[in-house]
């Protein structure tokens, strides 16, 4: 927001230099980025907060600057002058939608002439930004920049019926807006009609077919209050930003109204010819109830750790036009004023009086010792995670929360939470499952042209079972590319599922789990068949992995294999970290023996090893190779399984281990119908 300081001066007196201004509103959280001067004139650029509009205009800074420096307020007298005719004869306003337009204000004026503003309106206006139109357009942006509450002019006579009707856009609606472009409209958009067609998209734009003209001779001012929510869907749905739909998707002051159409046709009255009917149109269905809260002085102290009085906290307040009444002992009832939509408890209170007094007048204290503070849970476990991702090349991410309703039936195995006030359709719910989350981040990566990806994201997911709500932790792997890059002696290793069946295997390998299989059972629909492993352990599933379906790959413009693997933490910090265990280097040589198996289809290889079981001094079991072909009886394939005995300080004899040989093709003879190929 840009500020003059001349425009600041016409209701409160500021003897400081800008510098100084600025340096007290930064220091009461307005903050001033920079300090001007444009044509001799003291300009300040200012980021306002999104939930202080009260304070985005001129007036409101004015309130800030006043009660910070305890000097009184002059707001803004209107002078004006009514024709004796009614406004209520020549227009008529109705409000079909009254949860959407809790207000609607209009101002009549007859006979007036359009033409070029004064200097000093056009000189204010464009130091601040905004482009000079003709008087009654300039006079709208004027009291905008003034007070912060939009308004729009309307040409009366181009009103069918001098009607407005506050409505919901049929379906299949359109109009033509101001900046010439025709918009269609759907029954979640709120206009503004006359009669029989929209003049204005509510909040956001005028019509082009009621827009004041050169030949425009009676005007419709309108002030008005629209929900924020619709407001801003709809100027994101249509990318039509203004400055009013930025004011009226952050909450506008609903009793502001009525003053800005007067504000407007006083000014009106004295810049051009014309009759300002009498009274106003003002459609009020729901009448605002003020909130209160208290404020208690011992509250204050305990947070802010300065003594201050009640009185000097209802001083304060009353300075930013909050109403005061003392409630008994230290307490004061405080009504908040409609403008202040971001105070809602007695903590935003406790702020309000904090920042005006002055951050600089809190004594620095030490902080007290309290009770010894004790780990978060799972510290350990979090640790070593991360500390093996970033081993295994891993970088973390952070995501969302949130996803569509789509996403979360397309991924979810749970019922989607549904928000209350979501601030997009792309993030209505509560996310059931990570792997949208982590196809986003790879592809906001691959898309910037980072094809070789490795992603890591610490989360949790949000289920309802019933009445029952929990937010078990979760790991998220993702990726995709090359896991070595090319070179002059052999060409790029492109990463597929074994890769990071490795990684998973790795991480687990890290828990106290004392049997770790894979199998292709009841994996999630978005990964490819064949291509994906579901893990189990004694303590259930703890993990779900493999390459991700094309089709909804596709749908990101991701066009290369990504991968994904979903880790269930919980299940792991159950189970705790795997104590290292100490050993003596074995003396004797480790012996293996390969086996070609002729294994019935449908058999993975974790069944193969379940079946074998502990054996004495066995250390491994590995899967050299795997043949389908015509040599192979139909049904079956063949596997060339390679076991690795080994003990301390003893070598095998052969009939040792030909005794561990049998004992194992025994073994898989006896419970999965497995032989030796002949």
């Amino acid at each position: 927001m840009r500020a003059l300081v001349s425009w600041l001066q016409d209701f409160v007196e500021i003897p400081e230099s800008p510098a100084q201004l600025a340096a007290a509103l930064t220091l009461a959280g307005m903050a001033v980025d920079t300090v001007e001067t444009v044509d001799g004139e003291a300009v300040l650029e200012l980021d306002i907060t999104s939930n202080r509009p009260d304070a985005a205009n001129h007036l409101g800074l004015a309130r800030e600057i006043a009660a910070i420096f305890g000097r009184p307020l002059k707001r803004p007298k209107i002078e004006l002058v009514e024709d004796v005719r009614p406004a209520a004869d020549f227009a008529r306003i109705e409000i079909d939608a009254e949860d959407l337009c809790a207000r609607y204000v209009g101002r009549v004026l007859l006979g007036v002439e359009v033409k070029p503003s004064p200097d000093w309106l056009r000189r204010r206006l464009e130091l601040c930004g905004t482009r000079s139109i003709n008087n009654i357009a300039d006079l709208t942006n004027y009291v905008l920049l003034e007070c912060g509450h939009p308004t729009h002019a309307f040409d009366l006579n181009t009103l069918n019926d001098r009607r407005i009707v506050v409505r919901r856009a049929a379906a299949g609606e359109a109009m033509r807006t101001l900046d010439g472009l025709e918009r269609k409209l759907t029954p979640e958009d709120l206009v503004i009609a006359d009669a029989y067609h929209p003049v204005a998209l509510a909040g956001i734009m005028g019509g082009l077919e009621s827009e004041i003209s050169d030949s425009t001779r009676d005007v419709l001012i309108e002030a008005a209050w629209f929900e924020p929510g619709p407001v801003r869907r709809t100027s994101r749905r249509l990318s039509l930003h203004t400055e009013a739909s930025y004011r009226f998707a952050r909450g506008a002051d609903i009793e502001a109204a009525p003053w800005a159409a007067d504000r407007i046709a006083a000014l009106l009255g004295r810049l051009s010819p014309g009759a300002v009917l009498q009274g106003r149109l003002d459609v009020y269905p729901r009448r605002r109830e003020a909130l209160r809260v208290d404020l208690r002085a011992d509250r204050f102290r305990r947070v802010i750790g300065v003594d201050l009085s009640v009185d000097s906290m209802r001083a304060v307040l009353e300075r930013l036009d909050f109403h005061c009444f003392y409630a008994g002992g230290e307490t004061l009832s405080v009504e908040i004023p409609s403008h202040r939509l971001d105070v809602e408890r007695e903590i935003d209170l406790i702020e309000e009086v904090a920042r005006v007094h002055g951050y600089d007048h809190v004594p620095s204290t030490l902080p007290t010792i309290g009770r010894p503070l004790r780990p978060a849970p799972h510290v350990a476990e979090e640790g070593l995670v991360r500390e093996t991702l970033r081993a295994l090349g891993y970088d973390e991410t952070i995501g969302y929360a949130f996803q569509s309703a789509e996403e979360a039936e397309m991924f979810g195995a749970w019922p989607a939470i549904p928000l209350r006030n979501p601030f997009s359709e792309l993030a209505a719910v509560m996310r059931t499952s990570s792997a949208p989350t982590m196809l986003q981040a790879i592809a906001h990566n691959v898309h910037r042209n980072e094809t070789n990806v490795k992603l890591a994201e610490l989360g949790r997911l949000y289920r309802r079972d019933h009445d029952d709500f929990s937010e078990p932790p979760v790991l998220t792997l993702g990726a995709t590319g090359d896991v070595r890059p090319a070179d002059l002696r052999e060409p790029a290793k492109e990463l597929d599922f074994y890769d990071l069946k490795a990684d998973v295997e790795a991480l687990l390998r890290r828990f106290d789990l004392a049997q770790i299989q894979f199998d292709d059972q009841d994996t999630p629909a978005h990964y490819i068949g064949g291509c994906s492993a579901r893990v189990q352990t004694e303590r259930g599933t703890v993990a779900y992995l493999g390459e991700v379906d094309p089709q909804i790959t596709e749908k990101r413009k991701i066009r290369q294999p990504v991968f994904l693997a979903e880790i269930f933490l919980d299940k792991l910090y159950e189970a705790g970290l795997r104590r290292p265990q100490h050993r003596d280097l074995p003396k004797a040589p480790s012996v293996y023996r390969d086996f070609s198996l002729l294994v019935p289809e449908g058999i993975p290889f974790g069944e193969i090893r379940t079946a074998i079981g502990v054996m004495e001094h066995l250390i491994s079991l590995e899967p050299m190779e795997i043949f389908r072909g015509k040599q192979v009886t139909e049904g079956h394939y063949s596997l060339l399984l390679r076991a690795r005995w080994q003990q301390g300080d003893q070598t095998f004899t052969d009939e040792q281990v030909n005794a561990y040989a049998e004992q194992l093709t025994g073994a898989l003879d006896r419970k999965l119908n497995i032989q030796l190929r002949g």
